[in-house]
């Protein structure tokens, strides 16, 4: 038995770790992969993400991250670009979880990779390697559902988007021109955004819809011809070269606050376990900290999960509720072209949306 059992090493699990094992509690991690691996992600983080960062004693500079500045959208032949209302950075997903899997490890917390959980009853994770249990449950395995109580996974989703990944080494004037920015693309179907995460590295990640990929054909090659059809992104990936052997995908992704009631919950939720907002914020980092941080808080303060995901409902519901809007309208012809072009006219649009979509102010007391 350990104070805190956290099922997954991803940024909400093993930044939650380092806070409660800091906090002079139990705490041990289980982790599915043997080693740093890549996730689907865009690799953007916002200012609440690099400020939990910092306060997690990480700097993501000192990893490699790059700066990002401006956002730059593009739709067809046209683009537009305006400034955020921060300086964000680029950083490779594979970079830094590995560095805060080891904070964890080098704050206290007890890691076992290769453990993959089976099943979750209550306090009680089932694994292949036998049963762990915790008196506090953070379940943060990502997008990855885990079977709980009997309960079977969830199945299919008729129409739920699909989510790739591919890094690229771009040619040196590509680098050059989208240095410095994130570049979102539109399309019918699905969106993708294009940035840096290091030097000349960039990180393409892509969501569209199931029926979309279908009709495509249901391959890579397919998807990259559906991305080339914009020009803009065409030039951009000429003559880049593709880093991965073949795409990071995950398949069966729901945006949205929770659809089910956590007031009975017996373990906590973090990051995408709790909910997914929409990629095109780019704050999806930035919750996975934040739920990290307000579950630790719980944990050494002695509150349930009812009460830790009531507040964590409070942080991230409206920011949450304002980028399910976004992205539900520009699934509509009419309205995408409506926004891009009532954007063309007023660019700052483009800022003013960045920093409505942004998580509220929290005091860190750890």
């Amino acid at each position: 038995m350990v104070d805190a059992l956290i099922l997954g090493g991803g940024l909400a699990g093993s930044a939650a770790a380092c806070l409660i094992a800091r906090g002079g509690k139990k705490v041990s991690l289980l982790e599915r992969e043997t080693g740093p691996h890549h996730k689907v992600c865009g690799e953007f983080l916002s200012i609440e993400a690099i400020n939990h960062l910092h306060q997690l004693g990480v700097d993501p500079l000192a990893l490699g991250a790059v700066p990002i500045g401006r956002i730059r959208l593009v739709q067809g032949h046209c683009e537009i670009e305006a400034a955020l209302p921060f300086t964000a950075l680029g950083l490779s997903r594979y970079t830094l979880d590995e560095a805060l899997i080891r904070k964890a490890e080098m704050s206290g917390a007890h890691i076992q990779r290769g453990v993959r959980v089976l099943e979750l009853n209550g306090h009680i994770a089932r694994t292949a390697q036998g049963e762990y249990e915790g008196r506090q449950v953070l379940l943060a395995t990502g997008k990855l559902p885990i079977r709980e109580q009997g309960v079977a996974l969830p199945g299919r989703i008729e129409d739920g988007f699909i989510g790739f990944k591919m890094h690229y080494r771009l040619a040196p004037i590509a680098a050059e021109q989208l240095a410095g920015t994130i570049m979102l693309a539109l399309f019918n179907g699905g969106y993708a955004g294009l940035q840096l995460v290091g030097r000349g590295r960039a990180n393409l990640c892509l969501l569209l819809r199931r029926k979309t990929f279908l009709r495509l054909g249901g391959e890579w090659g397919a998807v990259c011809e559906w991305l080339e059809s914009s020009p803009i992104v065409q030039r951009m990936l000429a003559n880049a070269e593709p880093l991965f052997e073949k795409p990071v995908a995950i398949a069966n992704l729901t945006y949205g606050r929770p659809s089910r009631d956590h007031t009975s919950a017996k373990v906590l939720s973090l990051g995408d376990r709790w909910a997914m907002t929409p990629s095109l914020t780019g704050d999806g980092m930035a919750i996975a900290l934040r739920s990290a941080f307000l579950a630790a808080h719980c944990v050494l303060s002695g509150h349930d999960a009812p009460i830790y995901h009531n507040l964590l409902a409070s942080q991230t519901h409206r920011q949450i509720a304002r980028a399910m809007t976004i992205q539900n309208g520009l699934e509509l012809p009419v309205l995408r072209f409506a926004a891009y072009y009532l954007a063309r006219l007023h660019p700052k649009i483009l800022t003013r949306v960045v920093e409505a979509t942004r998580l509220p102010f929290w005091h860190n007391t750890l």
